[in-house]
């Protein structure tokens, strides 16, 4: 009897830890399959952390080069009731290169520069990586994003390779705000 009572015990505590479990986390991080075929800049894995003051998307590529054709886009997504991204950051993936945080209209975007503090680091060689931070105030300060990455490379102007992470506008899971990004 007593182990009968001990098992009812523990398998509510357990049952109790999984109805309790969090809906969403802090970082999302995903691995990318070797999918692109024909471009350099393949992406390799994608890592987003939402932190207290910013959110940050760490892209990793296959081999990241100075003299890359490819361009980056990282969607988020602040509203999950509208269809798309809220915000855009596009930035081409050369050395030289410029980036810029705009709204967006669905999975595109807008004319409508937003001004506030964002930047984007790209580590060539051994790192193979683009790092954008964006201040969470850019974002009117969400309390949950989602992130989806897309790679363009016009490869050799007849065609044009491009690879989404996680999927072709697919989102991560939701990514709450707590960790120090």
């Amino acid at each position: 009897m007593r182990s009968r009572t001990a098992l009812t015990a523990c398998s509510a505590v357990v049952l109790a830890s999984l109805v309790a479990a969090p809906a969403h986390a802090e970082f999302y991080s995903t691995s990318d399959p070797a999918d692109a075929s024909g471009s350099l800049t393949d992406v390799r894995a994608v890592r987003a952390k939402h932190g207290a003051a910013n959110v940050v998307v760490k892209v990793r590529f296959q081999d990241l080069t100075r003299s890359s054709a490819a361009g980056l886009s990282v969607f988020v997504d602040t509203d999950r009731g509208e269809k798309g991204a809220e915000y855009v950051l596009s930035s081409g993936l050369n050395d030289g290169t410029d980036y810029v945080l705009t709204t967006a209209k669905g999975w595109r975007g807008t004319d409508e520069r937003v001004e506030c503090d964002y930047d984007a680091k790209y580590g060539w060689g051994i790192k193979n990586s683009v790092r954008v931070r964006i201040d969470r105030a850019c974002l009117e300060t969400p309390a949950t994003v989602r992130v989806s990455v897309k790679m363009a490379d016009p490869t050799d102007g007849s065609t044009r390779v491009v690879d989404w992470s996680p999927e072709r506008r697919r989102w991560s899971l939701p990514i709450e705000s707590g960790l120090g990004a």
